[in-house]
């Protein structure tokens, strides 16, 4: 009862600051098909179709050195066929997230993309390292592990610009400046998102508590939480380069991962960085 009543606040908190951004229609019925039972290609096929910008993103990234399908893809139907429900309904995740792109992105929305985009591919690559969880699920929580912030920059650029300087000079605990400076924090202002968005409920949880202890959380939420460590350990997207990490972070060794191990998780982490550049754009 009091989790139900902190949501309810923080949604009538967010509603006070304007509102959380809807996710577009199209994007909202994809999750459900793509998570149902019954679902079939045709129905998914014809419901991306209806959006035919987001159509063609959905083609041509699929046709991505990332995916590295050997003769390239024409319909929508062949690349569900090819990739799966679940990857193609990563891919219209990513085109429909809310965020402004190219020269007109600020520091804050440049670095919050980078992040949530490197995310994507390290929790995909950690989990299909371990085996503890479907690296295309896990690829989407790792994409939308910051949703928080996504939404409390747009809702409160001004204010939140420089707190994403403050957590990219590492001048303390990302939770800790954002609730000194606004009273909450983008955990959970990402869960009050994720529910509002129709999200699944292990997302919502991943979202919400890949901060917390790796031992007290579920699989996915122990994987996002270790791809997030890595971002933290290489720089990648809201923080600036560390010194060299001598002490594995608490997630990756609750995954069973060593020092040796890092160096070839940094390296296969460049690698699908590259190749997926053209998967996720610039910021």
């Amino acid at each position: 009862m009091d989790a139900e009543k902190k949501i309810t606040d923080i949604e009538k908190l967010l509603e006070r600051l304007g509102g959380i951004p809807p996710m577009p229609a199209v994007a909202g019925k994809v999750l459900r098909i793509a998570s149902s039972e019954d679902a079939r290609l045709v129905d998914l096929a014809r419901l991306i179709a209806t959006d035919q910008g987001l159509a063609t993103q959905v083609l041509r990234t699929c046709n991505s050195a990332y995916y590295g399908i050997p003769q390239r893809v024409s319909s929508l139907s062949r690349a569900i066929a090819l990739l799966g429900f679940k990857s193609v309904r990563n891919l219209v995740v990513i085109h429909s997230l809310p965020r402004r792109r190219g020269a007109t992105a600020t520091f804050a929305e440049t670095a919050i993309w980078n992040h949530s985009s490197a995310g994507a591919l390290a929790a995909r690559m950690i989990a299909g390292t371990t085996g503890r969880f479907d690296p295309e699920e896990a690829m989407l929580g790792g994409l939308i592990h910051d949703a928080g912030r996504l939404v409390l920059n747009l809702m409160l650029p001004e204010k939140y610009e420089p707190i994403m300087r403050s957590i990219y000079n590492r001048e303390g605990s990302s939770i800790e400046i954002e609730r000194a400076a606004l009273g909450i924090d983008h955990t959970l202002v990402g869960e009050a998102v994720m529910r509002k968005w129709n999200f699944p409920e292990e997302l919502a949880v991943a979202v919400r508590h890949h901060h917390d202890d790796p031992k007290e959380v579920d699989a996915l939420t122990c994987v996002v939480s270790a791809a997030n460590e890595m971002l933290w350990m290489l720089g990648l997207g809201v923080v600036e380069p560390s010194e060299p990490v001598l002490e594995i972070p608490a997630a990756l060794r609750q995954l069973g991962f060593t020092n040796s191990d890092i160096g070839t998780l940094e390296e296969k982490l460049q690698v699908a960085l590259e190749s997926g550049r053209d998967v996720f754009g610039q910021a």
